[in-house]
């Protein structure tokens, strides 16, 4: 008995000597890992649950003026993005403005002139009205023509009194065929026989270079003018407010028009 008793408490002290407190166990350092990540990438990375409501409010706060201010910058509020695409695609206005004519005369036709002949006046390509030359004795109008056979140069008188006439009967007779076209009898007259070698529809009236020298009147009471060019035509179109584009028959029936009228203005009064 007693020797059992000894051999249970060997075994006790040797359960109790194997079992005896355990040794500490050292564990790693608790410190987070070295890393290259900044504060930001970790808040990307980790969201914090629980944020706190004052810097959340606060950064919100940021970044909602943030976006405010690319929105503003970015958006143009007078050209949204879809202007151009709507101007380009807009279907392209039909509605064609016609040019108003202008009232305004252009540098040089208000010009005063020298008179280059008795029966012209200061103005470029104007003339005298038939009382004006009655009143003051110019009843003889003269021009200088060229001779094509016998190449001779001389003055050629006509009587105003004489051609006036002739003129406004050809024009009474013919104004409502003329369709505001000058008739053949203008565009190729027959011209008068040279009075120094006789021959029948051989002079020619000369007509000055210059176009301040044209002697209009004689060409008018002649019926002469067909032999203008059209670039005397529009000379005297522009110095008299007419329309100065179209054929020779157009700009010579307004040139003879216009002449007649200024030497008798009582002719187109009705």
């Amino acid at each position: 008995m007693k020797n059992s008793m000894v051999s249970e408490e060997n075994i006790d002290l040797t359960l109790t000597l194997s079992l005896g407190p355990a040794p500490p166990v050292s564990h790693p350092p608790t410190h987070p890992p070295e890393t290259n990540l900044s504060v930001m990438d970790m808040s990307m990375l980790f969201p914090d649950p629980n944020p706190n409501p004052l810097f959340a409010s606060s950064s919100n706060n940021n970044n909602i003026t943030n976006l405010s201010l690319v929105s503003s910058s970015s958006i143009d509020t007078d050209n949204p993005p879809n202007a151009d695409e709507d101007i380009s695609t807009a279907a392209p206005s039909t509605h064609r403005y016609r040019r108003r004519p202008s009232n305004r005369r252009s540098r040089g036709e208000d010009e005063t002139i020298p008179p280059p002949f008795p029966w012209a006046t200061d103005r470029q390509a104007t003339i005298h009205c038939r009382q004006y030359l009655l009143e003051n004795n110019i009843c003889t109008i003269t021009g200088t023509v060229h001779c094509r056979t016998c190449e001779q140069e001389f003055q050629l008188s006509l009587d105003l009194e004489e051609k006036a006439a002739e003129l406004r009967r050809f024009i009474q007779r013919r104004k409502d065929r003329m369709h505001d076209r000058a008739p053949a009898a203008w565009l190729n007259p027959v011209f008068p026989k040279c009075a120094l070698c006789g021959q029948e529809n051989s002079i020619r009236p000369v007509i000055a270079e210059d176009k301040k020298q044209i002697n209009w009147l004689f060409l008018l009471l002649g019926q002469m003018l067909g032999c203008c060019t059209l670039d005397h035509l529009k000379h005297f179109c522009k110095f008299n407010g007419s329309h100065r584009t179209g054929a020779k028959d157009r700009l010579l029936y307004l040139t003879y028009m216009k002449l007649a009228e200024q030497l008798q203005p009582q002719w187109f009064d009705s």
